[in-house]
């Protein structure tokens, strides 16, 4: 991260905690954290309900149980059952935290790509149209997501992996062919250099983003104690 936040802290605070926890709950704490993640944009207040999900596990593991028992024993019909007083959030809130993280890894291939001897310059309109080609697959990824728990529980394995597949068929057909058609009407170049500088911008906007829109989350809504 380029500065820190109140979600930064708050995640640090929650994996140093979790390490604390057996083997069993830290399990358990994995499985709510990804299915949350397919439940609302918004990554601080899942940290919150993380800290919450540590605090409880921790209390269990004291009286002989674990977290697993204290919800039911089915994770993805307990969070089913909470997700309709989640605050959701909006896509943004989300693309703020996964972008500086996923895409940050073009900026030292791009520079790479840039300081090789002969590089040759790579098509503009690929490299302009890449990260919103990122937050189409989010905003699929997390709607599909959140929908395969119901379906998983309702149907099973099998219409899970349907409904993943499915997934992947939207995106191709909602963003590969647009961009194609793009790419093919405006064929300019820009350097290794300039692919560089402009997804080092994203993911400066983005971190910024993340340190107003969580820090105010946490105004509204503090995880630590007064």
């Amino acid at each position: 991260m380029l500065f820190k936040n109140q979600y930064t802290m708050l995640k640090k605070v929650n994996d140093m905690s979790v390490k604390t926890l057996n083997a069993e709950n830290r399990a358990a704490l994995k499985e709510i954290s990804c299915y949350l993640l397919y439940m609302t944009w918004n990554c601080y207040e899942i940290e919150r309900i993380r800290k919450d999900m540590i605090e409880i596990a921790a209390r269990c593991e004291l009286e002989g149980r674990t977290l697993r028992e204290e919800i039911g024993g089915d994770t993805a019909r307990f969070l089913l059952e909470m997700a309709p007083d989640l605050p959701r959030g909006t896509p943004l809130d989300y693309v703020c935290i996964w972008y500086p993280r996923w895409y940050g890894i073009f900026i030292p291939l791009y520079l790479l790509m840039a300081l090789l001897p002969g590089s040759r310059p790579l098509n503009l309109m690929q490299i302009l149209v890449g990260p919103f080609r990122f937050m189409i697959f989010l905003a699929i990824w997390g709607w599909f997501r959140r929908k395969e728990l119901k379906i998983k529980i309702r149907y099973g394995c099998i219409a899970q992996v349907l409904w993943f597949l499915l997934m992947l068929a939207v995106f191709w057909a909602t963003s590969v062919p647009l961009s194609s058609h793009i790419i093919q009407q405006f064929p300019g170049t820009i350097s290794g250099l300039g692919a560089t500088l402009y997804e080092l911008l994203w993911v400066i906007v983005c971190q910024l983003w993340q340190n107003f829109y969580y820090n105010r989350c946490a105004a509204r809504h503090p995880w630590q104690e007064a």
